[in-house]
């Protein structure tokens, strides 16, 4: 049994698993930036190859209907403790079996801990498609900033590509410090905002905005202010919606002149 040490890259993950039917089982699979070395620790290093990475996910996408690769996927980015090695356990078994119905299996343990953290993550990624709020930055660009539970942004670009395909936008998190940018043509990821960011709240930098940006974000307020039918609140269905983490970066649940943000009833109006 070994302990195998990657670059803690998916593509790492899926050399460590192409590796394993030559050494030895893992224990672990950990990130080399973490692990901590034990002298006696068997350690096997993983040396990160594309075309590996990619010969294990058209295998395993090819007898399960093209599901495992994205599956595999979100738990990776679910960072839980046991991700990498349920990953490696799901795709030896989905490898054995060769069989798209395994994934249904959820009397396997490891098939019914994935579906756990497929909708974990699929609930996320969700409440990202509504809660994202963009704002325009005087370089024309539009800009979001997130904080999800899970690291989600890899899986939101084919989403607001097809929503704004005609925007130059970035959506970034906050704190995991990365995201990913769109040009109008192509994404890539990012590691910084160059400034834009306020580090004291989750908002841009004032001073960055387009001049035109806080007087569409007070329209907003205003729309939701207008709405708002306080003989019918209802806070705990309200929060139950829109959740008090989010709010951070809801242009609509910013207070306007001091003043406590409103809560709005989204219970929905006949």
């Amino acid at each position: 049994m070994s302990i195998y040490v990657t670059d803690g890259s998916f593509e790492g993950l899926l050399c460590a698993v192409f590796a394993s039917y030559s050494c030895s089982m893992p224990t672990a699979i950990v990130d080399a930036a973490v692990y901590q070395t034990n002298l006696f620790d068997d350690i096997i290093e993983i040396t990160t190859d594309e075309e590996i990475a990619l010969r294990v996910l058209r295998g395993i996408d090819t007898v399960s209907d093209d599901k495992a690769s994205r599956l595999c996927l979100m738990i990776f980015l679910s960072e839980f403790d046991d991700a990498n090695l349920l990953v490696w356990r799901l795709i030896r078994k989905l490898m054995r079996v060769k069989s798209a119905g395994f994934l249904g299996n959820y009397a396997d343990s490891d098939v019914l801990r994935a579906a756990q953290i497929r909708k974990m993550m699929s609930r996320e990624i969700h409440r990202m498609h509504a809660f994202i709020r963009f704002q325009k930055a005087h370089d024309g660009a539009y800009y979001a900033l997130i904080d999800p539970d899970f690291d989600v942004v890899p899986l939101l670009d084919d989403h607001f590509v097809r929503r704004f395909a005609d925007m130059r936008w970035h959506i970034f998190d906050v704190r995991r410090q990365y995201g990913i940018a769109y040009d109008g043509v192509t994404v890539r990821l990012i590691a910084s905002l160059d400034g834009l960011l306020d580090t004291r709240r989750a908002q841009l930098n004032e001073a960055m905005l387009d001049e035109q940006e806080q007087a569409f974000q007070g329209l907003w307020k205003t729309y939701f202010d207008s709405v708002n039918i306080k003989a019918r609140a209802n806070r705990k269905h309200h929060l139950r919606q829109l959740p008090k983490r989010y709010w951070k970066y809801l242009s609509e649940k910013q207070p306007r002149n001091g003043a406590q943000p409103v809560d709005i009833d989204l219970r929905s109006r006949r």
